[in-house]
């Protein structure tokens, strides 16, 4: 019976331990505040307002699909097409900047607290944050 205890207890300490290995930890955001990028002006447009919890929940969904490389920097040739301000409910927020097709059938993003970038390769996923964002 003790065995049977401790290989529970073990399998839960490494389900747990896979689970913060392989998420984002995109999550309790409370608002999101997006602007999209005009390159015919060289400015971002006015601010866009996201405080329906299904929205923000898709947009979550997303962010935390993406792929994340912590050891990898870009040198950006052209700037961003959106800025996300995520406002958590802790009161924190974070500045998500994304990339649309920054590769063949990739979106990039990075953020302004988490080293490295992430990338999107899921197609439903890439078409559901445009669609959400446009």
């Amino acid at each position: 019976m003790k065995k049977v205890i401790g290989v529970a207890i073990l399998v839960t300490i490494i389900f747990i331990v896979i689970i913060f290995m392989f998420t984002n930890d995109f999550s309790n955001i409370s608002k999101i505040e997006y602007q999209k990028y005009n390159y015919t002006n060289g400015s971002f447009g006015e601010v866009i307002i996201i405080d329906d919890k299904d929205r923000i929940k898709q947009i979550t969904k997303i962010l935390n699909k993406g792929k994340h490389y912590k050891k990898i920097a870009y040198k950006k040739a052209y700037r961003e097409n959106y800025k996300l301000n995520l406002m958590y409910e802790d009161g924190t927020t974070e500045v998500i900047r994304i990339w649309k097709d920054f590769g063949p059938d990739v979106d990039m993003f990075e953020s302004d607290t988490r080293y490295g970038v992430y990338k999107i390769k899921n197609k439903k996923s890439r078409e559901k944050l445009s669609e959400i964002l446009n």
